[in-house]
């Protein structure tokens, strides 16, 4: 009788084993097709102002203002929804941030004026805000840390696909409808993801919520410790001039290949699903370098990604061939995801796990005053220079040669804590 009443306790156990491990894999699922909504929008803006920009009369200067507006509203909200997921768990909060994101898309195709449409774009921008911390929160309930920065890279890579299937789907949705129906129908998905997420996550146990109020410190000595970790602000640094980089890419490459190269719309989107689809690629092995070889060691990683990053952009900036060019951007693109990659794991690894969120919020919020600053700051370069995209890459170039040199002053680390404790 004991043994049958220890193979049913054995059996129970292993069922359940099985339940978690299969829920697990499917909450990171749905959070990477989320993401890969999320980027399909932000691909769509700067594919959009093409037609809109022609609409609407529009100069660089602008488009840029239209562009920055969303990142704006993104990086002022990070620290907000940080600090609301590690307060009400991830369920609640990411599902409301990706239907607030939708209803902004929707919004944005149903806009009559410039200004309603930086409205429309800066709703979108504070609901895509909440998801990085939300992200790194659900992961680290699921996940153990060994296995956290594959998890991450799964999630990340949402990034490349968006972009990769945006770079095609986008440029056809407008092609053969028009850029409102375009964000109409990104808004749609959306709201039904919202919808599949909150059912498909499980609220916060009461056990979980319990053991967290029995070690809970006061929210102002929690904050206090990340604002005096000299890492918080180095990160932050680093993923600032990242963005720089990335969105300065982002933003007006699209213009770039159709103004100064003369590719069409289409030639443009099919040749821009190169990049991002060996990023995803990328973004996979990182995860697994990562956990494998630069466990607790990421400042290397940034580095090395930064480095070639540079290196590669100028190439790209001075190839004559377009498919050369390609080349050069798709190899710059998988170390910029290194980068990417590394900044968040090193959140997830090296800060307290009752402050990944507000933690991850933090550094996203003053980083992502770099995707703010970068399409303006390149629209104004540009402004000033006669449309000298030259002069707008070298810019670029330097901000990826600052990442690298402030990487390398990150903390040197001993087992499993950084020998740079709180100042």
């Amino acid at each position: 009788m004991a043994d049958g009443d220890t193979k049913d306790k054995n059996q129970k156990g292993t069922t359940k084993m099985i339940s978690k491990i299969q829920r697990r894999h499917v909450i990171i699922g749905m959070l990477f097709v989320c993401w890969v909504v999320a980027f399909l929008d932000k691909t769509a803006i700067n594919i959009a102002i093409i037609p809109i920009s022609e609409e609407f009369g529009l100069t660089p200067d602008h488009q840029g203002m239209i562009i920055s507006a969303f990142f704006l509203a993104y990086s002022v909200t990070q620290l907000i929804g940080g600090y609301l997921v590690d307060r009400f768990g991830s369920r609640r909060v990411l599902s409301s941030a990706v239907a607030v994101w939708s209803l902004g898309t929707v919004a944005s195709g149903a806009v009559t004026s410039v200004i309603a449409l930086a409205a429309a774009r800066t709703v979108t921008g504070v609901g895509e805000a909440v998801f990085p911390a939300g992200g790194s929160v659900a992961i680290t309930e699921h996940f153990e840390k060994s296995q956290m920065a594959r998890a991450k890279s799964v999630l990340q890579s949402g990034a490349s696909v968006g972009f990769a299937l945006g770079s095609i789907v986008i440029t056809s949705l407008i092609a053969f409808y028009s850029w409102r129906v375009m964000f109409f129908v990104l808004g749609v998905v959306g709201l039904i993801l919202s919808i599949g997420l909150y059912y498909i996550m499980k609220p916060r146990s009461e056990a979980l919520v319990a053991e967290e109020a029995d070690r809970k410190v006061s929210e102002k000595q929690r904050i206090g410790e990340l604002l005096k970790n000299t890492l918080t602000w180095k990160i932050a640094s680093v993923y600032f001039f990242t963005n720089i980089v990335f969105w300065g890419l982002q933003s007006w490459l699209p213009s770039y290949w159709v103004k100064v190269k003369g590719m069409s719309m289409m030639e443009m989107g099919a040749y821009s699903m190169i990049p991002p689809t060996l990023g995803f690629i990328s973004f996979l092995t990182c995860g697994w370098l990562l956990d494998r070889f630069f466990h607790q060691k990421e400042k290397y990683l940034i580095c090395i990604g930064s480095a070639v990053s540079a290196v590669f952009i100028y190439l790209m900036a001075n190839a004559e061939s377009i498919p050369l060019a390609f080349a050069y951007l798709s190899v710059s693109n998988v170390f910029l995801n290194a980068i990417s990659i590394s900044v968040f794991v090193s959140i997830m690894k090296h800060f307290p796990q009752n402050s990944i969120g507000t933690a991850t919020g933090l550094i996203n919020s003053l980083a992502q005053l770099g995707s703010f600053a970068s399409p303006m700051l390149i629209g104004a370069v540009l402004s000033a220079t006669n449309q000298n995209y030259g002069i707008a890459f070298s810019v670029i170039v330097g901000c990826a040669i600052i990442v690298c040199a402030i990487a390398t002053t990150f903390p040197a680390v001993h087992g499993k804590r950084t020998a740079e404790q709180p100042a």
